[in-house]
């Protein structure tokens, strides 16, 4: 028996349920199709359990295809023809319905084997999609779908362009196009282990020195130490960024709560329900200001969405500028100060995810 099982970050999820399969197993195929295997004998929630613990291979295989498709991959031309079917089979029927929830109106849609762009409108409004969108994420099909429905109406990429686009995605074109052309396509994101130990203590006498060269006083009394990042590691809220394959960034995941938390002085948080917290971001100097930072909230508020948390809070110094700066452009909010275990002040953040 097969059925689609909409996951929050992976998308439609083919879940096939088989007398004659032995065990459970994950397949990407080169359209980018999800398909979670697994025999009568095993739950539903436990194979999904498998999915979510696979989540980030899945992910990761996803992008290589993507990557390889719009890099002139060695697709076989089985693979492409493969890939013309399922892109025939789904493109026109999304662009309809797409059409269709926004009011646009179009011509023909075709669909070509174009490495160089995902799709184009001609001035008649007709649409040519490449098969190689079927490598793609379906909320990433969308938007190229939308992109191209808007331009029907906008035949350029004028801020009219863009303010129609913005709106018939929710008001998320920016974050969508950060997913479909952005520095996140080449990152992965994993737990830390025992083996990255070395390296993340090289990432935090980075992020000490950048501290001292711009004034602010975080990080200065050897904080954190390496006990302090063993003891992440092991209870699994330390994570890792790679960049190409190279380790450019760590950070710390946490839903266990934060006792310094408990007291604020200011407006005070914005509610007392169950929170992530998130600690001890330290970026590569080579890979600083380049969005990083701004990747790794962005994958701190998936994740909670996969828990089904709402609220993220984040505390840094007042001089950190930078920081402050990217907290108040993601939308959090000044709560007031808490106190450190060492008795130093820290501005406290908090955010509601919609």
């Amino acid at each position: 028996m097969d059925k689609v099982y909409k996951h929050p970050r992976l998308g439609d999820i083919l879940l096939r349920q088989r007398w004659t399969t032995s065990r459970i197993s994950l397949s990407v195929k080169p359209s980018g199709e999800v398909r979670l295997s697994y025999p009568r004998i095993v739950s539903t929630a436990r194979a999904l359990r498998f999915l979510e613990e696979k989540a980030e291979w899945v992910l990761q295989m996803r992008e290589k295809v993507a990557e390889r498709a719009m890099q002139g991959g060695d697709y076989t031309s089985a693979q492409i023809e493969a890939l013309r079917r399922e892109a025939k089979r789904v493109l026109p029927a999304m662009v309809e319905r797409l059409a269709q929830q926004h009011g646009f109106r179009y011509g023909r849609v075709t669909i070509r084997a174009t490495r160089s762009k995902w799709g184009c409108c001609t001035s008649q409004n007709n649409l040519s999609l490449s098969l190689f969108l079927m490598t793609l994420p379906t909320h990433l099909q969308e938007f190229v779908v939308l992109h191209e429905l808007c331009h029907t109406v906008h035949h350029n990429h004028s801020a009219e362009f863009h303010a129609l686009l913005d709106k018939v995605t929710g008001g998320r074109e920016k974050e969508l196009n950060r997913q479909l052309k952005g520095i996140r396509k080449n990152l992965r994101f994993r737990k830390g282990e025992g083996a990255d130990l070395e390296r993340i203590m090289e990432l935090v006498a980075d992020a000490q020195n950048w501290f001292r060269v711009q004034g602010v006083d975080q990080w200065q009394d050897g904080y954190p130490t390496q006990e302090i990042i063993s003891s992440d590691i092991l209870s699994g809220s330390n994570y890792i960024v790679e960049y190409n394959g190279v380790i450019v960034a760590t950070f710390v995941l946490s839903f266990a709560g934060e006792p310094t938390y408990s007291v604020i002085k200011g407006r005070g948080w914005l509610n007392e329900k169950p929170y992530a917290v998130v600690h001890r971001i330290a970026v590569a100097d080579e890979c600083r200001r380049k969005g990083v930072a701004l990747e790794i909230l962005h994958f701190v508020e998936e994740l909670c969405a996969e828990r089904e948390i709402k609220d993220i809070r984040i505390d840094t110094h007042r001089d950190n500028v930078a920081m402050r700066s990217l907290l108040k452009k993601l939308g959090y909010t000044r709560c007031g100060r808490i106190t450190l275990a060492s008795g130093a002040l820290r501005e406290a953040y908090h955010k509601v995810l919609m």
